[in-house]
């Protein structure tokens, strides 16, 4: 069984999807080259932002990150399952997964993909990464609180997602600013951890990437059907066989 994943982030998914892998899935090896994804191996591809990731810039531009992994996998015939992994960011999450089936489509109707060989699933983080992470309840149950800040409850004030889905959550609070439903999100997460004393960044997710922290995630989405983005994801890993 090899997987290949390619996700829109260069720095917090290459990292935590590497580790929830290892978790999940311990016979698989990560190997970095095409050509080395012989038998139970994983690989994955930082895209570095969307739509940079699946488009080419110019028409003598180098191929997009989306079209080098179709390359890849019909010249080696060698990928057993590719996942695309984005942020639906400001868009619904209908509406983004069409955007990129979209792309997918008119791309592989230029390449040899055999479907019945590479099954390619496109998974929508709604809105971001950090709204997944924003799902672990399990966490004062489990770390002491250091207090809060006042950011943090105007945030939970505002919207408490240890009682509703944070997928449902918008933007932005009274009060405060962001340039973006995701940068808001991003703060949220990073004020949450802080009141137990943990921190989280971008550059280092460590915290999030944790196998007990995956576990309350999951937790989650069976409890009460939260995270339904994420739920997909795991479902899917969940019925892939490994030896």
């Amino acid at each position: 069984m090899n997987l290949l994943f390619l996700v829109e982030g260069g720095k917090t998914e290459p990292k935590v999807y590497k580790a929830w892998l290892q978790h999940l899935f311990p016979s698989l090896t990560f190997v970095v080259r095409p050509e080395d994804m012989t038998m139970n191996t994983y690989r994955i591809i930082a895209g570095n932002g969307y739509p940079s990731m699946v488009d080419r810039q110019n028409n003598n531009s180098e191929v997009s990150r989306l079209e080098a992994c179709l390359i890849d996998i019909e010249k080696f015939g060698n990928v057993n399952h590719f996942f695309i992994c984005i942020d639906s960011e400001e868009h619904s999450y209908t509406a983004r997964f069409h955007e990129l089936k979209s792309k997918l489509d008119d791309l592989k109707s230029g390449y040899n993909i055999d479907s019945s060989k590479t099954e390619i699933h496109i998974i929508i983080q709604h809105c971001c990464f950090e709204t997944w992470a924003l799902g672990n309840a399990e966490i004062p149950n489990e770390y002491s609180s250091i207090g809060s800040s006042k950011v943090l409850s105007d945030f939970k004030t505002y919207y408490d997602v240890l009682v509703n889905d944070p997928e449902e959550m918008s933007c932005c609070p009274p009060g405060h600013t962001f340039s973006t439903k995701a940068r808001f999100h991003k703060r949220y997460i990073k004020e949450y951890l802080k009141q137990f004393g943990l921190s989280y960044s971008e550059g280092n997710p460590k915290v999030v990437a944790d196998k007990k922290y995956l576990d309350a995630l999951k937790k989650r989405c069976e409890s009460m059907n939260h995270l339904s983005s994420l739920k997909l994801l795991l479902d899917i890993w969940d019925s892939i066989e490994t030896l």
